[in-house]
């Protein structure tokens, strides 16, 4: 991972979409840093098609469209999307209600006691969530982590950490596809051409389909507490953590961007 203060200024002037993971990226112990949102205006401001691309629900994801300067909101980790027009499910999702999801959501639970159902479980529509490092103190242990997701993996879901979460879901999608579907059908996106031009921040283990597909991926600083769960790694990182980190990974971009046009 290289610092994201060299990053290259025509790189940064083909930039088009500027994606980005909400939890401990763009958050600090579940609050938004101020410094975070403004760099979103800032962001907005400058022409950048910002988008939010988030293991939280499909509630949240409406909400953040609604109150933020994005053009659009992928939940769930890529299942459902969110944007002025409307609303775009991912082909072939299951809803959560799948009874092999249930059982292994009810397994976990019992066999690690310390672990709580997700806060924002009833605003979820394709996928549910089990809390290890959000509102549980002290947060769970990595091997309590791999026995809950060995266990829906054991029923045929899919179970990927996020920095709070343990995200669950039937179906074969992640936020990569979640994110290429949404681009493609909303914004004009062609992945064989375009990818050079999308930007994407994240921190978690469930960000790796994105930091391994672009190659304009950048994590916040606190991405190196999972590196040894993460197989692809950004390409870029910056010196800041959470919310702040993101502050700095967004003023950066946006002045090599300004620096190229002075040069023109």
């Amino acid at each position: 991972m290289r610092r994201i203060a060299e990053f290259p200024a025509d790189a940064a002037r083909e930039i088009r979409w500027f994606l980005t993971d909400v939890d401990d990226t763009m958050t600090r112990d579940g609050k938004l840093v101020p410094e975070a949102y403004q760099a979103l205006c800032d962001l907005s401001a400058a022409g950048l098609r910002v988008i939010a691309v988030t293991g939280r629900s499909a509630g949240w994801g409406m909400v953040h469209l609604q109150e933020w300067p994005i053009c659009g909101a992928i939940t769930e980790n890529g299942a459902v999307a969110y944007y002025p027009g409307g609303e775009l499910v991912f082909p072939g999702t299951s809803p959560n209600t799948d009874p092999a999801l249930r059982r292994a959501m009810a397994a976990a639970l019992s066999a690690v006691p310390r672990a709580r159902s997700a806060a924002d479980n009833p605003l979820r529509l394709f996928d549910c969530a089990i809390d290890h490092a959000e509102r549980v103190r002290p947060p769970l242990t990595e091997e309590e982590i791999r026995k809950i997701t060995g266990i829906f993996e054991a029923e045929g879901c899919i179970a990927k950490p996020s920095s709070i979460h343990v995200n669950c879901w039937k179906g074969s999608f992640n936020k990569r596809d979640g994110a290429i579907n949404f681009l493609s059908r909303i914004e004009g996106y062609d992945d064989r051409h375009d990818r050079h031009r999308v930007f994407y921040v994240g921190d978690a283990p469930n960000d790796e389909p994105m930091f391994g597909h672009f190659p304009n991926a950048c994590g916040v600083a606190n991405v190196k507490a999972w590196l040894d769960r993460i197989g692809s790694l950004p390409a870029w990182v910056s010196e800041g953590s959470y919310g702040e980190g993101f502050a700095e990974i967004a003023r950066a971009l946006l002045r090599l961007r300004a620096e190229g046009s002075v040069q023109d």
